[in-house]
């Protein structure tokens, strides 16, 4: 069991929405009618899955910070890094230019999500590209991996995921 610090625990269930990481193969693909609000829709026949930890937000506007290197590794526990981040603000008085500096700490919560994968494999993932009538490159039969805000609430569905093309399966 990956570990768990004194006072925490582990959910027994995963929450409505969490940001998640999914491979799988393209089953189906469905193009908006003409006439209709452009989305580009697919579904995803899930191999893996895994949750990933709270999207990192910039100090000072607040703007999700875009994370590489996410990957299916199923040997890394993906709970929330429990350091505090420390943003400085400066403040601007008229004509003395920067006088005053004040330290923000913000802390961010450990989440332990439970032992399994969020998506277990052969379900079905929805994901919707919503103001896109096509997405370049996919196509059924292809393999994605991709990244983003899953809901759980009725079925599966990731909003305008970050993708990528696997030349194989994953």
């Amino acid at each position: 069991m990956p570990y768990q610090e004194e006072g925490e625990q582990r959910l027994e269930a995963y929450p409505q929405r969490f940001r998640a990481r999914v491979a799988g193969q393209v089953s189906r693909v469905v193009f908006s009618a003409a006439g209709q609000k452009p989305s580009f829709q697919v579904t995803l026949l899930v191999e893996k899955s895994k949750p990933l930890p709270p999207a990192k937000t910039h100090p000072m506007t607040g703007m999700p910070i875009a994370e590489t290197g996410e990957d299916l590794d199923d040997t890394s526990d993906v709970s929330a890094d429990s350091q505090p981040i420390t943003s400085t603000i400066r403040i601007l008085e008229p004509g003395q230019g920067f006088t005053s500096r004040y330290s923000v700490v913000h802390k961010t919560a450990r989440v332990l999500y439970p032992d399994y994968p969020p998506l277990a494999a052969g379900s079905r993932l929805t994901l919707i590209w919503l103001g896109q009538r096509q997405v370049p490159g996919i196509e059924a039969g292809g393999y994605l991996r991709v990244s983003g805000l899953l809901s759980l609430r009725e079925d599966p569905v990731i909003y305008n995921p970050r993708y990528e093309i696997v030349s194989t399966a994953p």
